[in-house]
């Protein structure tokens, strides 16, 4: 039974590949160029730190071989959490589910099914990006390609038991919490592990590894080097067989792989029998409704209906967005990971080594660079796919009699609100932290300002102009071509702005080191003039397009 879904898979991926025009082939070679461009990098990145760490005499091998530990550690760490997150889709709301229970299928079967699933969605993203580290360290260490299938070998049973905890909670948690708010609480509970994780990490301190003059005294360095880490999971099991193969320790090496391979048979097994007993009670449960629990008070938007009767069509969708919002968890999963990178954002901020008040001013106007790439970060997860997130229902606003220059304008002013004001504290928190000048302070925050309304409507009108109503998941929006474009745009944008800003900030450091080079004012207000007449057209141009779109897109 399961070879005939593994069957139905393989012919899905065959009608993907027969069915791609050569739009779609040309939009793919500039997606896995991309990608390829972001793992080269990568590669040169982690070749870097640890030729680095190499070099370090007596101990760079351990230095090495404890950052690989560190490595896997988190790696199983997020798949892990990742897979609490995923399985509860793929477990029990995926689309193709009710019809799969309605066949002959044993329940078991479409488990199995659903967890391999489960295992390639919670681990592909990590493995791309452990290949570069690898390959890095195969070259560094010069271990050869028998090292790299050894690790191949290996990397299976690792991502699948990481995989298998996520599993075994989902189960458990959906048969004693029969609900569709389980998926919820899980969601939001899910990011707010790996926001913990996250700004665990950082706040570790992980520079320390590579600057033992640090710690107290050189033998607690040693010590620390040597112990394992986390010596009972299946991360540290890893770090050992690949330390015993590079080694040439051989039989070290096969016990630790039988330990894996071992464990992850047990792990299966017990998922296997536990499935039979747990799976279709959770499913059944999942598919409950909860009750509604709202009351009759009337909101703020129609309470100012009868006010401004003109804004009706603004107010009403409005109010629709903002109750959309409040009720997905999907946002407030995402946010509370956003909050973790703002704190882990300011904290690193808060730690350069920046001696000078000149070179504290200079980063300062530097980071609207940074800023303006989280904006333009927030902007492709929350405003870019608003429209193609009305999925189905968009008929609905398409044959009312809402204009969609009325759709448009309320979106906008929704997300562009929060997004500005977070623009505005992010920057001027780093300012205070960096003590920044009252020039390059004011230049920052004028300009964050405008390039948060400015990348709000840039995100508005590119998911006009790239609209698609039919997927299930908000990730695929994020990484469609649209997006793409999208975040080039953006990225171009803020790098223009950079560059505009660039012969001002200049003259003031100019100034202040020589009194005799003045400043000048005008040449000032002319770049300030061109930044917003760019910001004018980058804002204009995509919002025009996209609401062209779909004034005229057909349902």
């Amino acid at each position: 039974m399961f070879f005939i879904l593994l069957k139905r898979k393989l012919l899905g991926v065959k009608n993907v590949l027969s069915g791609i025009t050569f739009w779609k082939a040309a939009k793919n070679s500039i997606f896995l160029f991309a990608g390829l461009l972001l793992l080269l990098s990568l590669y040169f990145t982690f070749y870097k730190l640890l030729k680095y760490l190499d070099g370090v005499e007596l101990i760079g091998t351990m230095l090495i071989w404890k950052l690989t530990s560190i490595v896997f550690l988190m790696s199983f760490s997020m798949i892990v959490i990742s897979s609490i997150i995923i399985s509860m889709t793929t477990l029990y709301y995926s689309f193709d589910l009710k019809f799969l229970f309605s066949t002959p299928l044993n329940s078991r079967t479409l488990f199995m099914d659903k967890a391999a699933d489960t295992v390639l969605y919670s681990s592909w993203t990590l493995v791309l990006a452990l290949m570069p580290y690898i390959a890095a360290l195969i070259y560094v260490k010069k271990l050869g390609p028998a090292f790299f299938f050894s690790y191949l070998l290996l990397l299976a049973p690792f991502i699948m038991m990481a995989a298998a905890f996520g599993l075994i909670f989902s189960l458990l948690v959906m048969y004693l919490f029969p609900s569709s708010r389980t998926r919820d609480i899980t969601w939001l509970m899910g990011s707010l592990s790996i926001a913990l994780v996250y700004v665990a990490f950082r706040f570790s301190k992980p520079e320390k590894l590579i600057r033992p003059d640090t710690l107290e005294i050189v033998a607690q360095y040693i010590n620390y080097l040597q112990s394992p880490t986390v010596e009972y999971l299946p991360s540290w099991w890893l770090t050992k067989a690949m330390m015993a193969f590079s080694g040439g320790h051989y039989v070290v090496f096969l016990q630790y792989a039988g330990w894996l391979f071992l464990a992850c048979l047990a792990l299966y097994s017990f998922l296997y029998f536990l499935s039979g007993r747990l799976y279709p009670a959770g499913f059944s449960g999942a598919q409950n409704t909860p009750k509604f629990s709202g009351g009759r008070t009337q909101s703020f938007e129609n309470r100012l209906l009868p006010a401004y009767p003109g804004l009706r069509g603004f107010l009403l969708v409005f109010l629709k967005e903002r109750r959309n919002f409040s009720r997905d968890v999907r946002y407030w999963s995402q946010i509370i990971l956003i909050i973790a990178l703002i704190f882990v954002y300011l904290f690193s901020i808060k730690n350069l080594p920046l001696d000078t008040a000149e070179m504290k001013s200079f980063v300062s106007f530097l980071n609207i660079g940074i800023v303006g790439f989280v904006l333009s970060a927030i902007c492709l997860r929350f405003i870019f796919p608003s429209l193609s997130l009305e999925g189905n229902t968009f008929w609905l606003l398409k044959s009312s009699p809402l204009s969609m220059e009325s759709v448009f304008n309320s979106k906008l002013v929704f997300y562009s609100a929060p997004l500005t004001a977070m623009g505005f504290l992010l920057i001027s928190f780093s300012n205070y932290l960096l003590s920044a000048d009252l020039f390059i302070s004011s230049v920052s925050i004028f300009t964050i300002i405008v390039m948060s309304f400015v990348m709000s409507a840039m995100g508005m009108g590119f998911g006009g102009a790239f609209p698609d109503f039919k997927v299930e998941n908000i990730h695929q929006i994020e990484s469609s071509y649209g997006g793409f474009v999208f975040m080039a745009s953006a990225m171009g944008y803020v790098a223009l702005t950079i560059g505009i800003f660039a012969w001002p900030v200049q003259m003031h450091f100019m100034s202040r080191f020589n009194s005799a080079y003045p400043f000048e004012w005008r040449w000032f207000y002319f770049c300030v003039a061109v930044f917003l007449a760019l910001s004018f057209f980058a804002a204009l141009v995509p919002w025009k397009i996209g609401l062209k779109n779909m004034e005229k897109y057909e349902i």
